[in-house]
């Protein structure tokens, strides 16, 4: 009687044992989910950044461009509205209240006399891209001076009184966006200041 070994009942494994061809396309199928996942969170949270990029430039130049603005209002004597023109460039962009240029009188002297050289023009003129405008600060003794660019969509003066030359309170109103074509509406950034006299 022969002993049976269970060694001879084992089969040995093949050496040239693969995948079959239904857990290759399990495995490229599994592949091909979670790589969209992937590029899916990856795509959503570069679209979350510069959003979030973009409101964060945005605000802190609007607020830059917003406190200097304030800063000529509080050392003003007053408000100067020369009914003219909101763009100088445009005769059709009549401006007889000053709600989208605002003119101001600085005494730099403190003689409590108003001259030409002592009006401050705070204007927006239109920026290469057409959409945005580039902020300027003007003084009557001819000093331009570039202080934003392509940053702002509009902004409002407002005063409160009906005639500008006798407020005491400015409020300005601006939208802004940081950069364009980034598919964030224009977000509004507002202050008031009071004039030195109000």
């Amino acid at each position: 009687m022969s002993r049976h070994n269970d060694h001879d009942d084992v089969r040995q494994p093949s050496q040239d044992a693969g995948f079959t061809l239904v857990e290759l396309l399990v495995a490229m199928i599994i592949i091909g989910v979670v790589s969209g996942l992937v590029v899916t969170a990856m795509t959503q949270a570069s679209q979350t950044f510069i959003r979030a990029d973009d409101e964060t430039r945005g605000l802190a130049d609007a607020k830059a461009v917003l406190d200097l603005v304030a800063r000529d209002i509080r050392e003003s004597r007053g408000v100067v509205c020369d009914g003219g023109l909101a763009n100088p460039d445009d005769t059709s962009s009549s401006d007889p209240l000053c709600a989208a240029h605002l003119q101001l009188w600085i005494d730099d002297n403190s003689d409590y006399a108003q001259t030409p050289s002592e009006v401050v023009t705070w204007r927006l003129k239109q920026a290469a891209d057409g959409e945005h405008f580039d902020v300027w600060r003007e003084t009557g003794s001819g000093e331009t001076k570039l202080v934003a660019s392509s940053l702002i969509v509009e902004a409002l003066f407002e005063y409160d009184s009906a005639v500008p030359q006798d407020a005491s309170l400015v409020s300005i109103e601006m939208q802004y966006d940081a950069r364009s074509g980034v598919g964030m509406d224009s977000r509004i950034a507002t202050t008031s200041a009071r004039v030195r006299n109000g």
